[in-house]
C-alpha cells in the first residue's frame, strides 16, 4: 500500500489536530472536493491496516479521527521521517527538484539507473523529467551534458551551479523544517529527508549551528530563521565544494570595501574554525562569498544598526522616507505617529538588502506568488516607488526583494485601516435640552464616522468610565474637566464648530469621498500616462473630476446586463493545453472563438502582432493573460473564452510570468461586456477560486465558479 504526499499532509494534519477532522474541513484545507478526500481517507485507513494500526475513528456527526494510542503517533513520525520508497510515491515537483540538488552536488555523471532506483520510477519517466530539469537550468545559465552508458552531469560555472543548488533548496526547504532538522533531528517530509540526505550527509551539522551562533554573539546581531537557514546551507555547500576542489570567481566585488567590514573580521574567525575542524584550505574568495551572505542576512534584531557602513544610514533613511511619502501620497494617507516605526523596521531590513542587490546574492521569497496574487495593486506601487532605492545603490531591485518591502506597507496599510475604520465612540453634553442634543447628534453622525454612545448632563461626566467613550462634545463648560479634555462646540454648529469636530474626527465623509476621486483620477491618469500623449493634463483632470462627481446623476437605461456565464460556457473552455510558447498559447486561445464564428484568423495575428510591438502588456495579473485585440471587422457579438495550461508559458513580462491562465475576448461594442469583465477581475482577486480554475481539469468545476461570479 502507497502513500503520497497528500495522503501524508492529511495523515500529519490528523495528527496534531488529535480530534474528530470533518470531510468539509480536508476539502477547504486542501483545496479539493469531498469525494476527493474521502478517497484519500480511504487510502490512509487501508494504510494503518495494513501495518497493524487499526481502523480510523469515524462519527457521521463528528468526522473521522486517527486511533487513540501512542503506537499510531509515534509510527506516523517514524514514516514521516524515514525513507521508505515503497511506502511513499514521490511528486513530479519533489521528484524533478530531488534530480536538480543531486546533479548540482555531484562532480561526476550520476546514471539514469540511479535516479530510478533511489524515486522507485521507470527509465522512461526519468528521462522525461530531465527534459524539464534541462529546461530549468537553461533558465539559470547551466548545461545538462548526457553521456550515453556514463550519466548526466551539469556544466557551468561554479558559482552559477552553487547560487542554482541555493535557489532550488530554498524552495523545497523552509527554514521552519531546516531549524526542526538542526535543533531536534525531526524531518517534516519525505523530500526534506531526501535533501537533507544530499546536503548534510558528512557535515558535522551541530559544529555549523554552533559557528553561526558565535557569529551572531560577535556582531551583536540575531538573524532570522530565514538567513540563519541560508547560512547554514551555503556553508554545507561551500565546506563540500572545497572538498571537492571546486572553487568560486566572483565578478566585481570591491575587497576593500569587504575588508572594512565588521562582518570580515568574523568571517575570520568562522573560517579559522571550519578549516581546523575539516581540515581544509578555505580561499580567501570564499571568505568574500561569505561575508555578503553576513551582510546580506536578514536580521530581527540588530543593536549596531546606527553604526556607520558603506551604506550611511542618515541617507539611506532619507531614501526609506522618501518612498514612504510616495506611499502616503498615492493612497491618500497619512500613517502618523506609526511612521516612524514604518521608517525604522524599513531600514532594519534595508541594509542588508542592499548587499544582497549589489553583489547579486538575491533572496528567494517562499511566498512571492501569494504576494504578488493578494497584493499586485500595492506590489506595482512599491515597485514605483522603490526607484529611489534603485537610484541609490545603482542596481535594479529584484522582484523578490520588492516583495519582501511590500510586506512592511501591506502590515503598515493594514495597521491603519484598522485605526481609521474605528468609528469614534462620543458622549455627548448638552446643556439646553434633548431636541438640541438630537438635533447635533444627527448632524455629526451624519458628517462624520462616529458612534454616539451616551447623551448626558455636565454634572453626570465623571460617572462615566472613561475606557468607554474616546471624546466628549459639550455645548457648555465642564467644570470638573480641562478644557482639553473635551470639544467645545456652539449649539447652532457654526463653520468653526465644524472645522474644530473635523480636526478631532479626522475622517469627514465628503473628504473622504473626495480622497477617494482624486485617488481614482490619479489611477485613469497614470493608464492614460502608459498609452497615450496628453496635450493637456490640467484639462484632461478637470474632466474626469467632472464625470465622477456627475456618476450620482447618471440615469441608467434599462437594458440587459451581461454577467461572465453569458460569454464563458463549456464550448468556450479548453484544459489543461500543452503548449510550447505563447504564440501557441494565444492560437488555441483564439479557436474557440474561431470555431463558433465570433472572430476569424485575423484577429488571432492581431493579438500576437500587438504583443509582439508593444510588449506583454495582456499578461494583467500573476499568471494571467487577458488575450484582446482591436480590430474593427470581422467581430460578431462579444464573446469569450479561457483556456489553462499544463505547463505555464513565459510572456516575457518581468512581474507576472509566467503565464497559466488565458482568458481570450473579442468584441465588436464598447460597454457589453464590462461588467462581464468586472465578474471576471473579481474572480480574479479571490486568490484560492483563481487557483483552482488555473489547475482545474474539470469543465463542471469551472463552470461552477464562473456561475458563482456572474452577478
Amino acid at each position: 500500500m502507497e502513500l503520497n504526499k497528500d495522503c501524508i499532509d492529511i495523515l500529519k494534519y490528523m495528527k496534531e489536530k488529535n480530534d474528530y477532522v470533518r470531510i468539509q474541513e480536508l476539502a477547504e484545507k486542501y483545496k479539493v472536493t469531498d469525494r476527493a478526500i474521502r478517497y484519500k481517507v480511504d487510502k490512509i485507513e487501508e494504510f494503518l491496516v495494513k501495518n497493524g494500526l487499526g481502523y480510523l475513528d469515524k462519527q457521521h456527526s463528528k468526522g473521522v479521527k486517527l486511533p487513540n494510542n501512542k503506537k499510531v503517533v509515534d509510527f506516523i513520525n517514524k514514516f514521516v521521517g524515514d525513507y521508505t520508497p515503497y511506502k511513499y510515491v514521490y511528486s513530479k515537483d519533489e521528484r524533478i527538484k530531488f534530480i536538480i540538488v543531486k546533479l548540482l552536488q555531484s562532480s561526476k555523471p550520476i546514471t539514469i539507473g540511479e535516479f530510478e532506483s533511489k524515486l522507485c520510477i521507470s527509465k522512461n519517466t526519468v528521462l522525461k523529467e530531465l527534459d524539464e530539469v534541462e529546461i530549468w537550468l537553461e533558465s539559470k545559465d547551466l548545461e545538462l551534458s548526457r553521456k550515453p552508458k556514463v550519466g548526466v552531469l551539469i556544466e557551468g560555472e561554479e558559482i552559477k551551479k552553487r547560487k542554482a543548488l541555493i535557489e532550488i533548496t530554498s524552495e523545497t526547504v523552509s527554514s521552519e523544517a531546516l531549524v526542526n532538522y538542526i535543533s531536534r533531528r525531526m524531518i517534516q517530509s519525505k523530500i526534506n529527508n531526501l535533501q537533507f540526505d544530499i546536503l548534510f550527509s558528512d557535515i558535522d551539522i551541530d559544529f555549523i549551528d554552533n559557528i553561526i551562533r558565535h557569529a551572531e554573539v560577535e556582531l551583536n546581531r540575531e538573524f532570522s530563521d530565514e538567513a540563519y537557514g541560508g547560512l547554514i546551507t551555503h556553508l554545507a555547500i561551500m565546506i563540500k565544494r572545497i572538498q571537492l576542489d571546486k572553487e568560486i570567481h566572483l565578478p566585481d566585488i570591491n575587497n576593500e570595501v569587504v575588508k572594512n567590514t565588521k562582518e570580515y573580521e568574523v568571517s575570520g574567525n568562522l573560517i579559522k574554525r571550519i578549516e581546523k575542524h575539516y581540515g581544509i584550505k578555505v580561499p580567501e574568495v570564499e571568505r568574500s562569498y561569505i561575508v555578503i551572505h553576513l551582510l546580506g542576512a536578514k536580521v530581527l534584531r540588530d543593536n549596531e544598526i546606527y553604526k556607520d557602513d558603506q551604506y550611511k544610514l542618515n541617507d539611506l533613511y532619507g531614501v526609506v522616507k522618501a518612498m514612504t511619502e510616495e506611499i502616503e501620497e498615492i493612497y491618500t494617507l497619512d500613517f502618523g505617529e506609526d511612521k516612524e516605526k514604518l521608517l525604522d523596521d524599513l531600514l532594519l531590513h534595508l541594509r542588508p538588502s542592499l548587499y544582497r542587490i549589489k553583489y547579486g546574492a538575491n533572496l528567494i521569497n517562499p511566498l512571492f506568488d501569494e504576494i504578488k496574487l493578494n497584493y499586485r495593486d500595492l506590489f506595482s506601487k512599491v515597485k514605483m516607488v522603490a526607484k529611489h532605492l534603485e537610484d541609490y545603490v545603482g542596481s535594479t531591485i529584484d522582484d523578490h526583494e520588492i516583495s519582501y518591502i511590500v510586506i512592511h506597507y501591506a502590515a503598515a496599510l493594514r495597521n491603519y485601516n484598522q485605526k481609521h475604520n474605528k468609528k469614534a465612540r462620543i458622549v455627548l453634553v448638552c446643556g439646553t435640552g434633548i431636541g438640541t442634543a438630537k438635533i447635533i447628534s444627527s448632524y455629526i453622525c451624519e458628517k462624520f464616522k462616529v458612534d454616539i454612545v451616551s447623551t448626558t448632563a455636565s454634572r453626570n461626566i465623571l460617572s462615566l468610565d472613561k475606557s468607554s467613550y474616546d471624546y466628549i462634545i459639550t455645548t457648555v463648560d465642564i467644570p470638573d474637566l480641562r478644557e482639553d479634555e473635551y470639544i467645545k462646540i456652539s449649539p447652532l454648529l457654526l463653520e468653526k464648530d465644524y472645522k474644530s469636530l473635523e480636526k478631532y474626527l479626522a475622517v469627514n465623509h465628503k473628504s473622504k469621498v473626495n480622497s477617494e476621486e482624486t485617488y481614482v483620477v490619479k489611477r485613469i491618469m497614470n493608464i492614460v500616462d502608459k498609452y497615450c500623449d496628453i496635450r493637456d493634463r490640467e484639462q484632461l483632470q478637470y474632466e474626469l473630476m467632472y464625470e465622477l462627481k456627475r456618476r450620482e446623476e447618471y440615469t441608467k437605461i434599462e437594458e440587459k446586463t451581461y454577467v461572465l456565464k453569458d460569454f464563458i460556457k463549456s464550448d468556450t473552455i479548453r484544459l489543461k493545453a500543452n503548449c510550447k510558447d505563447w504564440r501557441e498559447a494565444i492560437h488555441l486561445g483564439c479557436e474557440p472563438l474561431i470555431e463558433k464564428g465570433s472572430i476569424g484568423e485575423d484577429y488571432t495575428k492581431e493579438i500576437i502582432k500587438n504583443l509582439e510591438n508593444i510588449g506583454p502588456y495582456m499578461v494583467i495579473a500573476p499568471s494571467i493573460c487577458l488575450a484582446h485585440g482591436k480590430l474593427d471587422k470581422g467581430i460578431e457579438g462579444t464573446s469569450m473564452s479561457l483556456l489553462n495550461l499544463k505547463y505555464p508559458v513565459k510572456f516575457n513580462n518581468e512581474l507576472n510570468d509566467p503565464v497559466k491562465l488565458i482568458i481570450t475576448f473579442a468584441t465588436d461594442d464598447d460597454e457589453r461586456h464590462l461588467n462581464a469583465l468586472s465578474n471576471l477581475m473579481e474572480l480574479i482577486t479571490n486568490k484560492e477560486d483563481v487557483h483552482t480554475v488555473m489547475n482545474s481539469s474539470s469543465k463542471e468545476e469551472i463552470i461552477e465558479l464562473i456561475n458563482k461570479y456572474s452577478k
